[in-house]
């Protein structure tokens, strides 16, 4: 039986509850981008056990990405993608309206589903590089048996849509919360 786990990183230590006004939301994204974690957060001891049962840990190049991998298995040393980066947000919104940085991140990423991507990647590059992403878990998983990739919450969604339709069995959505996961299955073939 092959295995890939689809964990997302723990908390990012950063402000997400002051509001801000929309044209700083692109500081605001780079600033969590570099946030250590949240250390008040710890992962659950499931995904502890499947990461000492994995044969082969894959993180993302982003420092919360990493940050958690290194928690995770502190002695590993994991394969780091930058295919399994989160999807980025548009950044540039002309607004002084002040709202919270979750409400602004909403808003950008159901523009980012409509076709807006404003200089970064859009919705269509997102979901070919999650489907060369689930390549590449899916040929670690059939050398290695079990994989355990450490990543964002849209991108590792997308790397789930991919996984079922090639035939694994796991959950339809991973779960979004911090240090959540979802496991997908295949029999080798």
């Amino acid at each position: 039986m092959m295995q890939i786990v689809l964990a997302r990183h723990g908390k990012p230590a950063w402000d997400f509850r002051t509001p801000i006004p929309g044209h700083a939301f692109g500081d605001w994204r780079r600033g969590e981008d570099n946030a250590p974690l949240d250390t008040s957060q710890r992962p659950g001891a499931e995904l502890e056990r499947l990461i000492r049962s994995a044969s082969c840990l894959v993180a993302s190049p982003l420092r919360r990405s990493l940050d958690s991998a290194r928690i995770l298995a502190p002695g590993a040393a994991p394969l780091i993608d930058a295919r399994f980066r989160e999807a980025e947000l548009p950044g540039a919104i002309r607004s002084g309206l002040r709202l919270r940085p979750e409400a602004w991140a909403w808003l950008a990423r159901a523009a980012w589903f409509c076709g807006w991507s404003d200089g970064v990647e859009s919705f269509g590059a997102a979901r070919k590089r999650a489907a060369s992403g689930a390549a590449l878990l899916i040929e670690r998983a059939a050398s290695s048996g079990a994989v355990v990739l450490v990543g964002h919450g849209l991108m590792n969604v997308l790397i789930a849509w991919q996984l079922r339709a090639a035939g694994w069995k796991g959950p339809r959505l991973p779960s979004r919360r911090h240090w959540a996961f979802g496991i997908y299955e295949r029999s080798r073939t």
